[in-house]
């Protein structure tokens, strides 16, 4: 198989996985139903993913398009404040409204529960590389001021984005995570411009 075959039966189990899990929840949907659903073979599906919860985990990486997307459409020229802000909107807005809200719980718990890759956390998703970017320049250009470096920064606006999003999952979605999130973290981004 090639590798753009390879990357197109990837791509059918994840679609399958997802259109399931979806439809009918994560801990009711089988391995064998992803399968006959995408239409690989059991070989195939084990190639790329050890089980179940890999296929889950991997819903964090799909997010890495939308922010690509969010990187090739945004304004480059504001501030680096500005920037942070416009990304935090459009991740907490993002989540808030995803299809695949459903799934956040079980993402969540699997990854608290598991061993191995926390992919929530992998320091080489796009979501990371975006934020880190923005953090590195703005410090680097003299836009942002703070006795922390830029990785610091980095992950303590993903610690908060992990917490609220985490809580918002706890609490069954009782409350907007855009609001909530904008109103915990507006002020810390602002708290970063250079005067």
């Amino acid at each position: 198989m090639t590798t753009h075959g390879k990357r197109h039966a990837k791509q059918d189990i994840m679609d399958a996985a997802w259109k399931l899990f979806t439809e009918q929840g994560y801990d009711e949907t089988t391995i064998s139903q992803i399968i006959e659903l995408s239409g690989k073979s059991r070989s195939t599906f084990y190639h790329h993913f050890r089980g179940k919860d890999e296929l889950l985990f991997s819903l964090a990486y799909s997010y890495d398009s939308d922010y690509d997307s969010w990187l090739q459409t945004c304004d480059r020229t504001l501030p680096a404040t500005d920037l942070l802000l416009a990304f935090n909107h459009f991740v907490l807005n993002n989540l808030e409204h995803s299809p695949y809200m459903d799934l956040f719980a079980s993402l969540y718990g699997l990854q608290v529960a598991t061993t191995g890759t926390r992919h929530i956390l992998n320091p080489d998703r796009n979501y990371y590389k975006i934020l880190r970017k923005i953090l590195f320049d703005g410090i680097k250009c003299g836009e942002l001021k703070s006795d922390y470096s830029y990785v610091e920064l980095s992950q303590m606006i993903t610690s908060a984005q992990i917490g609220l999003t985490y809580s918002w999952c706890l609490t069954q979605r009782s409350f907007s995570l855009l609001q909530y999130g904008e109103s915990l973290l507006t002020p810390f981004i602002e708290s970063l411009r250079a005067n």
